[in-house]
């Protein structure tokens, strides 16, 4: 026997469960317990969700939006849900190649669901074909919660049957054909819409056969326009290609004549360099000459400066000469009186020699005393310079004991103030050791925070990223809608354009009444009303059988009086356009039908001038026409009809089968002269279609710019959030810079403070000794 077994299930962001949780199972029972509230029949749910549940009182919530995690006080809440279940498929329960069977399940908050099998993207039908007659089915009996059997028994026996039915494996085959009688039904109503297109494509067919001709001599003329313009196109091409040739010529006279100029403008560059040279080493030249002038100006200055100065010495000398002439003329003058003046010099040296001597014997007799007074003060010098040596030594010991005391008393003050400072540095760093502590934990707070709110915002640009995807999608798929829409819009309208062209030609009418209808509304003929069959609304059930019983009588062309008539009774003759019946207004007669008790025979549908709809105007027209001729459901009630009332009417049936008065009938397919009546319904039903297209196409637009704005909105959105994130980046990039920086500055402050420690300790050891 075949088992499926359950191997795993992902949640992440359903209920309780904000983060990515993978709960493996193994091929025995695995049991789930817990503590009222600790979210074990959120398990099951998601189960039955992601097997595609949508009652949200079966998930136990008020809307669906219910099952995406909603956020705590400290952590966000999600964007999106998502289940995956994994079955296995070793024995190949599952239609698949694969032997694992992964069913996922997507939900936004926006309201958008996805469906995935193996990662494919499928529909909610898909889903629940897949689990159908494996037990696994919403309706199946897979997953019984508390309550459950008590509401299966009380159920209803139809919704029993469900559970019976997936239990026994059958589910698959009834919802199958099911699917396929709704099938037969749609292809049953397709097959009544081909057939009624066949007929009117039947009544097109004498109107496309003309339309046929006039395209055969279209693609003709085309043909032979086709090759005018080949032969012009190729006389055109031959012009081009001779001037291409001349052009291509004058372009080569041209680089020639460029590449001669070149040439001789490279020409002239070259001598215009050559003579550049040359006025430089003019320009040398003269700089040297201008150096040789100024050197020459320089020693003709200097000589003439030295001239100048031999001129001064030479004035100077003869000055001086002049004036050591007039001195040796006054000395000449003054040398008598010089003379006396040395003899009494003389005289008086002569009396100073003398008393030189006496003072010299004097000083002798002073010397020798002096000598006897210096022998007895030598001893007391001796005494007095040996006090002078010992009081110097004291004096010595004395400054060096102070000096000593100083530099003692310098250094305990200069330990204490170091002590002191000491303190205090060390106080500064523990304060700032716990300063950068207290920075350093706030800054790995903010940190773990940044990171935090980077991972959830990441979560929650996760799930923008789907959300925009899905948009896109969405946008795409309106897109879509929008233009086949708007395809199907121009083919109603290419279609009603042709048959509003046929309704103004008067297509499917007779060459006659093309002609009589032209003239008049040309305004040539008076009184003109127009064909019978442009004069009335016929029903589309009724449009066969009313074709048939007016036969050609619909081309009949209806004028206000016999004069109008015989007008274009005679115009026709004319213009030699063929035959037409003209109905006036003032002579036609209406009908008379006595056979009343028709009406309440079975399969009556009604008299065929009760049946169309028509100017009032026009009743003896539709009287005289249709007055006598009974609408019958079908060929039996006809002939019952027929039979009863002795053949005296026309019996003409819904599909187009008559009987006529005196017992004939006529029948089978429907005339290709039909149509006329049908092409001014079908004119009527594709405007209606056309107005309810372009009510779907403006929706459809509408739809696909709302989706534009929604993917425009959620790219807007990625684009903030990737903004926010890149922002959380480097807020994360500068805290871990600042936290860097922080432990760094702590590593110094603590090793600062370790060294003020041990420097202190280390005074403190010095001012211990030198208080001993």
């Amino acid at each position: 026997m075949q088992t499926l077994y359950l191997k795993a299930l992902e949640i992440q962001g359903f209920k309780s469960f904000p983060d990515k949780t993978v709960l493996s199972f193994g091929e025995d029972m695995t049991a789930i317990v817990g503590p009222n509230g600790s979210g074990k029949s959120n398990i099951s749910d998601a189960v039955r969700w992601v097997m595609g549940e949508q009652s949200t009182k079966a998930l136990r919530g008020g809307k669906m939006e219910d099952v995406i995690f909603g956020g705590t006080a400290v952590r966000r809440q999600q964007g999106f849900a998502e289940v995956s279940l994994v079955l296995d498929n070793t024995d190949h329960i599952f239609p698949m190649e694969e032997s694992e069977v992964m069913v996922t399940r997507r939900y936004y908050r926006s309201g958008e669901s996805e469906y995935y099998i193996n990662r494919r993207s499928v529909r909610l039908k898909d889903v629940n074909e897949l689990f159908m007659d494996t037990g696994l089915g919403r309706e199946g009996y897979s997953i019984i919660g508390q309550g459950r059997i008590d509401e299966i028994l009380s159920v209803k026996s139809a919704d029993r049957r469900e559970v019976f039915e997936e239990a026994a494996g059958i589910s698959r085959f009834r919802h199958r054909k099911e699917e396929a009688e709704r099938k037969l039904e749609r292809t049953q109503e397709n097959l009544v819409r081909i057939t009624d297109k066949i007929d009117e494509l039947e009544l097109q067919v004498e109107p496309l056969r003309a339309q046929s001709e006039k395209a055969r001599k279209f693609l003709v003329l085309r043909d032979e326009l086709r090759g005018l313009e080949i032969s012009l196109w190729l006389e055109q091409l031959e012009k081009i290609r001779a001037g291409a040739i001349k052009t291509l010529s004058d372009y080569e006279n041209a680089v020639r004549q460029k590449e001669e100029a070149q040439g001789a403008v490279e020409a002239l560059y070259a001598a215009a360099e050559e003579h550049a040279a040359q006025m430089r080493d003019k320009d040398v030249e003269a700089e040297g000459v201008r150096f040789q002038m100024m050197q020459r100006e320089a020693d003709a200055n200097g000589l003439e400066n030295a001239v100048a100065v031999l001129r001064a010495n030479i004035q100077n000398n003869l000055e001086n000469r002049d004036r050591i002439r007039r001195e040796l003329e006054q000395q000449e003058g003054r040398a008598d009186s010089i003379g006396a003046q040395i003899a009494e010099r003389k005289e008086r040296l002569e009396a100073l020699v003398g008393e030189l001597d006496t003072l010299a014997a004097e000083l002798s007799a002073k010397q020798g005393e002096a000598e006897e007074a210096v022998r007895s003060a030598g001893t007391l010098a001796g005494e007095l310079e040996e006090l002078r040596r010992k009081e110097a030594v004291e004096n010595a010991s004395a400054s060096e004991a102070r000096v000593l005391l100083s530099a003692l008393a310098a250094a305990a003050q200069e330990l204490l103030d170091r002590d002191e400072a000491v303190h205090q540095e060390l106080s500064a760093g523990e304060e700032r050791v716990r300063q950068l502590q207290e920075g350093r934990d706030a800054a790995q707070k903010e940190l773990a925070q940044a990171r935090e709110d980077r991972d959830s915002l990441q979560n929650v640009l996760n799930g923008y990223g789907l959300r925009l995807e899905s948009r896109r999608k969405k946008a795409k798929e309106a897109e879509e809608r929008h233009v086949k829409l708007q395809m199907e819009e121009n083919a109603l309208h290419s279609r009603i354009h042709m048959l509003s062209e046929m309704e103004k030609l008067y297509e499917g009418y007779s060459k006659a009444v093309k002609l009589v209808m032209g003239e008049a509304r040309r305004g040539q003929l008076k009184g003109v009303h127009g064909p019978v069959a442009g004069l009335l609304h016929v029903p589309d059930h009724c449009t066969v059988a009313i074709e048939t019983a007016l036969g050609g009588a619909m081309q009949h062309i209806v004028v206000e009086r016999e004069e109008d008539g015989k007008a274009a009774i005679q115009y026709l003759k004319r213009r030699d356009g063929g035959r037409s019946t003209f109905l006036p207004l003032s002579t036609i007669r209406p009908s008379d039908f006595r056979d009343q008790g028709v009406r309440r025979e079975a399969g009556f549908v009604g008299l065929g001038d009760e049946l169309v709809q028509f100017d009032p105007r026009y009743q003896r027209i539709f009287s005289n026409l249709l007055g006598r001729t009974v609408v019958a459901e079908d060929m039996d009630a006809a002939i019952a009809m027929a039979r009863k009332y002795g053949h005296r009417f026309k019996i003409v049936t819904l599909d187009g089968q008559v009987l006529n008065p005196g017992g004939s009938m006529t029948g089978g397919s429907v005339s290709r002269s039909a149509g006329i009546l049908s092409r001014a319904n079908e004119l009527e039903r594709l405007n209606r279609q056309r107005a309810g297209v372009e009510e779907q196409r403006a929706a459809a637009a509408q739809a696909m710019e709302e989706a534009r704005r929604e993917a425009t909105a959620a790219a807007y959105e990625v684009e903030t959030a990737q903004a926010q994130q890149r922002q959380h980046e480097d807020a994360i990039l500068k805290l871990e810079e600042r936290l860097a920086h922080f432990d760094a500055q702590l590593t110094d402050a603590s090793r600062r403070r370790d060294e003020q420690r041990r420097e202190l300790e280390q005074i403190q050891a010095r001012s211990a000794q030198t208080e001993a």
